[in-house]
Parts: structure tokens; C-alpha cells; sequence
């Protein structure tokens, strides 16, 4: 996987649930990927629930569907935590068609945190 394309714009700061900024078009995405998303700055008590999203309508994720969600908890780490899906492990994702997107969207945020969210593809 040489490829890498993000999701997010950037390192999000997430202290609300909702769609965190930034979108990838996958219109044109053929062949193997693994997505990831990695959080930095919870401490012990506090927790991020996160879902992967896709859309497949020209109004952007009015149609949205969630093939995969994770839950970090307590990343006191400097360096956080990283979680990933591959391909495989998601078919019901919609790619390779007219306004298929992805994002990820806090679904669950727990102990007031701070989350440094950043998600990307790789390929």
C-alpha cells in the first residue's frame, strides 16, 4: 500500500459527536485499501466512538451508511492509537460510482475529551 488519501482534513480537534471535516471522493477507487483512523489525546476516563461513513447521492451523505465504527478508549499515548479495516472486511461500502464518498463521524463522545481525530486511505 503505497497510496495514501485522507479522509479528514488533517488532525481534527473532536469534542462533540457529528461529521468530522473533510471528505474523500472514491468515484474512482478500484482494487485492494485499508482504512484508518488514529486518536491522540483522551485520557483514561474519557472515550471516542467513531463510524465510518459512505454515500452514494449527489446530496452528500443524505443516504449515509455505516460499514464499520470503532471505539478508542483512554489514549493517553503521545503517539495515540490506530485502528483499521480493509476492503475485505467492508464490502458493503459503495465505491467506484457517481458521488460514492467517505467520511467518519464521532457517534459517541464520553469524559468531555479533546480527540485529536485524523483518518485516511491507504492503497
Amino acid at each position: 500500500m503505497s497510496k495514501i488519501s485522507a479522509i479528514s482534513t488533517g488532525e481534527q480537534s473532536v469534542t462533540t459527536t457529528g461529521a468530522i471535516t473533510g471528505s474523500l471522493d472514491t468515484s474512482a477507487l478500484t482494487g485492494a485499501y485499508t482504512v484508518k483512523i488514529r486518536v491522540r489525546g483522551l485520557t483514561s476516563a474519557q472515550n471516542i466512538q467513531i463510524a465510518l461513513e459512505d454515500t452514494a447521492n449527489a446530496s452528500a451523505f443524505s443516504d449515509a451508511l455505516q460499514p464499520w465504527s470503532v471505539t478508542f478508549a483512554g489514549v493517553a499515548e503521545p503517539e495515540g492509537a490506530t485502528q483499521s479495516v480493509r476492503d475485505y472486511q467492508i464490502p458493503a461500502c459503495r465505491f467506484g460510482a457517481t458521488n460514492t464518498k467517505l467520511r467518519v463521524n464521532a457517534q459517541v463522545v464520553t469524559g468531555s475529551p479533546t480527540a485529536l481525530v485524523q483518518a485516511w486511505l491507504e492503497q
